[in-house]
């Protein structure tokens, strides 16, 4: 089923697990989509809720290494809380994903919702755009253009890279181990 998630999503029938992996995630999305990012954080992370709620189904949100913002510990752990701006240029995403982060733990604690929560860190893989704003469709653009590669900052920054195919078989290694996660 296909829905906007920003709507309230219709139960046509009983569902056992609902993901929730809606948002713009590259930057040129998501900044030329503030507001339809910021909804789909809230409303649609509301929605997707309540979907697996009302179908006893399993919730899994797919969140991202950037609810740490602009971080000051590297590598980050589950304990780490970040270092956000929240008015920032990138903070529609940011703040979108902590939202929905903080929602689905409300979601719960107060109404016994099974949920559980991913942190996505720099999944790659084919069809990637290469003028997304990624480092690695960027870094992948521009080596078969022969142009030299465009590292921002000092150099020193590191990356945990997963591919597409292994993302998702642990996306449902999480979704059928029920823990509540991060």
């Amino acid at each position: 089923m296909q829905a906007d998630v920003a709507e309230e999503i219709p139960v046509e029938r009983p569902c056992d697990l609902v993901l929730h992996f809606a948002s713009p995630a590259s930057p040129a999305d998501y900044l030329r989509l503030p507001l339809h990012t910021m909804d789909t954080g809230s409303l649609g992370t509301r929605h997707a809720l309540e979907l697996a709620r009302a179908s006893s189904a399993r919730f899994l949100l797919a969140s991202t290494s950037e609810v740490y913002g602009d971080p000051q510990q590297n590598p980050q752990d589950e304990r780490y809380w970040g270092h956000v701006n929240p008015v920032g240029r990138r903070s529609v995403y940011d703040e979108a994903k902590r939202f929905g982060e903080a929602l689905t733990t409300a979601h719960a604690d107060t109404k016994g919702t099974d949920t559980g929560i991913v942190r996505l860190f720099n999944t790659y893989g084919p069809r990637m755009r290469g003028h997304d704003g990624r480092a690695v469709p960027t870094f992948v653009r521009q080596a078969l253009a022969g142009e030299p590669l465009t590292v921002t900052g000092d150099g020193q920054q590191t990356r945990s890279l997963c591919y597409v195919d292994d993302t998702v078989r642990g996306v449902l290694a999480a979704a059928a181990q029920g823990h509540a996660g991060p």
